[in-house]
């Protein structure tokens, strides 16, 4: 069929070569589809930890309070008062509307930040709150 025997043998390890790059090619892309897609996992659990570890400081820090300053604080949306009356409105100045957690985890330390935030007053004129954490520190070398 060919009469040059060399390039037909040139051709068939042409042909050959290609499709094993491609193959190799589909195999990398795969192989690097699901690294990607681990770590990003890996970043959404990492930050989660986070934010549940300062959930929990948060709620120790809310445990400690008596009734009154936990009502008095919960009616203000602010974590704590820097004033000893529990029973009365806390002022400007001395309410507390943000805790930072500092999460140690293999060696470095991560800053969580739990803020209170008000929102619109509802039909009742009753006021919401609103409990939001940011992570500060990079997660993504977590």
């Amino acid at each position: 069929m060919w009469k040059n025997n060399k390039g037909a043998a040139l051709l068939q390890v042409l042909l050959i070569t290609v499709i094993l790059a491609g193959m190799a090619t589909m195999l990398l892309r795969a192989s690097l589809s699901r690294v990607t897609a681990a770590r990003k996992t890996r970043r959404t659990v990492s930050a989660q930890m986070l934010v549940n570890s300062c959930m929990a400081e948060v709620n120790t820090l809310w445990s400690i309070k008596n009734s009154e300053a936990f009502s008095r604080d919960l009616r203000q949306c602010i974590m704590y008062c820097n004033s000893t009356n529990v029973t009365s409105a806390c002022s400007t100045a001395n309410s507390v509307r943000t805790h930072t957690c500092h999460i140690p985890v293999n060696g470095k330390t991560y800053d969580v930040t739990a803020e209170f935030t008000t929102t619109y007053p509802t039909a009742d004129n009753a006021r919401k709150c609103k409990l939001t954490y940011t992570i500060e520190s990079d997660t993504d070398t977590l």
